[in-house]
C-alpha cells in the first residue's frame, strides 16, 4: 500500500511516520525487555547473596564467640558450615577470609564466568576479624537473558507489524468509505439533477393547457361578444322573461365565469413560473466576485425608499464585509428578505430594521432583525417552504421568496434560520462562507 499511486501525499507521510513509529517501539522492546530483565534479575541475585552471606556470617560468627582466639584453626567446623545449603541451591563458591586476606577455607562448585561475588564483614565484639565470600555464577542468567531477548524480538516483530497495519487499514477503510460517499453524493446530484428537470419540464408542460384555457376564454368572450350584437339587431327575440334571462346570462354571469377563468389561469401562469424560477436556480452558473455588502445594501435600501417612507421604517446597517461570491445571488437574498420584513411591518408602530453580521471560523452569520407583527412557533420552519405563508394573507405574495432565498443560501454554502416571537418582531439570520474555499 505504501507505494499505492492513488495515496495522497499525506497519506504517504502517515504512513512513513506510523512505520517510523512502529519500528521506535519494536525497537524499544526487542532492547527494553530484556535490559530490563537483566537488571532486575541482577539486582535480585545481588540481594540474594547478600543475605546469603550475612546469614553464613552470623553462623560463622557464633564458632567465633565460643573460641576468639583460635576460631581461625576450627577448619573443619567451618568447611562443614560452608557446605551447608538448601536442596537444589544454586552452584555457588564461598570462601572465609581472616583480616588479614588470607583464605582460610572454601566449599567451592564448579562455576561459569562471568561470576558475581558478594562478601560479608566476620566480627568479634563489634570487631572485624574477617569477612566471608559467596559468589554466583552469571551464566544461567545470561542464556535466560538471550530467551527473553528471543521472546522480545518476536514481540517486537508483532507490534512492528500491528502498528504498521493498523493505519494502512484504517486508510483503506477511508478510502472504501470516501468512495462510497462519493457515489452516494454522485447519485444524490443525479437525483437532484431529475427533480430540477422533473420540475421544469412539469411546469413547462403545464403552460400548454392554460394558454389553451386562456385562448378558449377570449374566444368565449368574443362569441359573447357576437351573441350580443346579434340579439341588438332583433329585439323582439330578447322579450318577457326568457329576454331577462338571457340579458342576465350575457350581462353578469358569463363575464364573471370569464373573469374567475382569466384570473385563476394568470394566477397559475405566475406560480408555474415561480417553479421554473425556482427548478432553473440549480442551473445557473454562480459567478464568484469580489462584492461590497455595504454598497449592495445601500443599493437595495434606496430602491425601497418608498416602501420604508410609508412604514415609517428607520434603518439601522452596522459595517458589512466584502465577500466573494455571486453578486446577483447575493442581491436576490438581501433584496428579498429585506421586502419581506417591510411588508410585515406592524402598522400601528413605527418600524424598525437592523441589519448586522457576526464573524465566526470561516463563515460569516449575517442578521436582519424587524419589529413586525412576528411569527409564531409552529410557523417558523414552515415559512420556508414553497407556497407556505404564515399569519394573516393580507400581503400580495405567492409564498415563494423565503423559500428562493434558502435555495439561493444554500447554494452559495450557507443556511438560513429565523427567531420569531408574535407582536415583537423577527430574525432572519443566515450563514455564507468567509473565504473562498466553499467554491
Amino acid at each position: 500500500m505504501k507505494g499505492d499511486p492513488a495515496m495522497s501525499p499525506e497519506q504517504k507521510r502517515l504512513i512513513k511516520i506510523t512505520t517510523s513509529i512502529a519500528a521506535t517501539v519494536a525497537l524499544a522492546i526487542v532492547v527494553a525487555l530484556p535490559v530490563v530483565y537483566y537488571m532486575t534479575s541482577y539486582r535480585y541475585m545481588q540481594g540474594a547473596l547478600e543475605t546469603e552471606a550475612e546469614i553464613n556470617a552470623r553462623n560463622v560468627a557464633a564458632i567465633i564467640r565460643s573460641n576468639p582466639d583460635l576460631w581461625r584453626h576450627e577448619t573443619l567446623r567451618l568447611e562443614e558450615l560452608l557446605k551447608r545449603r538448601p536442596r537444589g541451591g544454586n552452584a555457588e563458591i564461598r570462601r572465609i577470609y581472616d583480616k588479614n586476606g588470607e583464605l582460610l577455607v572454601e566449599s567451592a562448585d564448579q562455576l561459569h564466568r562471568p561470576i558475581i561475588s558478594k562478601s560479608y564483614p566476620l566480627k568479634d565484639t563489634d570487631v572485624a576479624v574477617g569477612k566471608i565470600e559467596i559468589s554466583r555464577s552469571l551464566a544461567p542468567l545470561l542464556r535466560r537473558v538471550v530467551l527473553v531477548t528471543s521472546v522480545g524480538m518476536v514481540l517486537g516483530a508483532a507490534v512492528f507489524i500491528s502498528l504498521i497495519m493498523l493505519p494502512r487499514r484504517a486508510l483503506y477503510e477511508l478510502k472504501e468509505a470516501d468512495e462510497r460517499l462519493q457515489r452516494f453524493a454522485q447519485n444524490l446530484q443525479e437525483t437532484n439533477e431529475e427533480l430540477k428537470s422533473f420540475a421544469y419540464i412539469i411546469s413547462h408542460d403545464l403552460k400548454a393547457p392554460l394558454v389553451n384555457i386562456k385562448g378558449f376564454a377570449g374566444e368565449l368572450q368574443m362569441c359573447l361578444q357576437e351573441l350580443e350584437t346579434i340579439l341588438e339587431k332583433e329585439p323582439e327575440r330578447s322579450r318577457g322573461d326568457d329576454g331577462k334571462r338571457i340579458d342576465e346570462i350575457l350581462e353578469a354571469d358569463v363575464p364573471e365565469a370569464i373573469g374567475f377563468i382569466n384570473s385563476s389561469v394568470s394566477r397559475m401562469d405566475n406560480l408555474i413560473g415561480l417553479i421554473l424560477k425556482l427548478s432553473r436556480l440549480g442551473h445557473r452558473e454562480l459567478k464568484p466576485e469580489p462584492v461590497d455588502l455595504n454598497d449592495l445594501v445601500e443599493g437595495i435600501l434606496k430602491s425601497m425608499a418608498h416602501q420604508l417612507e410609508q412604514k415609517c421604517a428607520q434603518v439601522s446597517v452596522a459595517k458589512l464585509p466584502q465577500l466573494v461570491q455571486d453578486r446577483a445571488a447575493l442581491e436576490q437574498i438581501f433584496g428579498n428578505l429585506l421586502d419581506n420584513a417591510v411588508k410585515y411591518l406592524d402598522s400601528e408602530r413605527p418600524g424598525r430594521l437592523e441589519i448586522w453580521f457576526e464573524e465566526r471560523h470561516e463563515e460569516h452569520i449575517f442578521n436582519i432583525r424587524d419589529n413586525g407583527r412576528g411569527i409564531s412557533p409552529d410557523d417558523q420552519v414552515k415559512v420556508f417552504e414553497i407556497f407556505r405563508r404564515a399569519g394573516k394573507e393580507d400581503v400580495p405574495g405567492e409564498g415563494m421568496g423565503l423559500a428562493y432565498v434558502k435555495a439561493l443560501i444554500r447554494r452559495l454554502g450557507g443556511q438560513i434560520w429565523c427567531v420569531s416571537e408574535c407582536g415583537v418582531g423577527s430574525t432572519f439570520s443566515f450563514s455564507l462562507p468567509s473565504t473562498e474555499d466553499g467554491w
